[in-house]
């Protein structure tokens, strides 16, 4: 017979006819019989029918809550947004279409090919990249993608010394989103160019115009 977990938890018994009604005749339960027709079914299935039986209460309150939960939405009142809300959000989205757009990210598959890193776990050595600080990346529908432009060819794609220095100076005043905006966006300091564009040629004018910016925007 099944062990009973908590006293709330349903018990899944197993035996023959004569056994069960000799339990249910001394017990004061209610319960389900499940008949097999044979030994191969009960053992193939019983495992599944206990695992059910335990999982049943979760389930339930799982069930219960998602109840409460459309309750209290339903009794909550609408909220209208702003019209500058609306234009802010219409402003991200047409921002963040335009880097998706641009070409210039990748996901970690392309750069494992690229380097020849192992395909197993394409995403190892960038997420690493990515935790140390080397990189940075957006998060797009489930997926990290990457700047094509921060990575050399020269140097088996590993990422530009540079760009560690970039994301350090912004610090948590840029998100991946904003640090890919800002590489690029056209930028006054370096003669209206691109900072994406001279990473790899112009290193320190780039760094320098992170610092620029960080100075002239201390809260930005």
């Amino acid at each position: 017979m099944g062990a009973l977990k908590t006293a709330l938890r349903p018990r899944v018994l197993e035996g023959s006819g004569s056994e069960l009604r000799k339990y249910f005749q001394t017990t004061d339960v209610l319960g389900v019989a499940v008949v097999f027709q044979n030994k191969e079914q009960s053992v193939l299935f019983a495992p599944v029918i206990r695992k059910i039986g335990e999982l049943l209460p979760e389930i339930v309150e799982s069930r219960t809550q998602q109840k409460v939960n459309s309750l209290i939405e339903a009794f909550l009142p609408d909220v209208t947004l702003s019209e500058s809300a609306i234009i802010e959000a219409q402003m991200v989205a047409e921002a963040k279409a335009e880097v998706l757009r641009s070409g210039s990210f990748v996901a970690a598959t392309k750069i494992a090919k690229l380097a020849g890193y192992s395909s197993k776990n394409p995403s190892a050595q960038p997420h690493k990249w990515k935790k140390d600080g080397a990189i940075f990346a957006i998060h797009h529908k489930g997926t990290d993608y990457y700047p094509l432009y921060a990575l050399n060819p020269d140097d088996n794609y590993r990422p530009y010394a540079a760009l560690a220095e970039i994301i350090r100076i912004f610090g948590e005043k840029k998100t991946g989103w904003g640090l890919s905006y800002w590489f690029e966006a056209i930028n006054s300091f370096l003669d209206d160019q691109k900072p994406k564009d001279l990473l790899a040629t112009d290193p320190k004018d780039v760094i320098a115009a992170a610092r620029d910016e960080v100075e002239d925007f201390p809260n930005g």
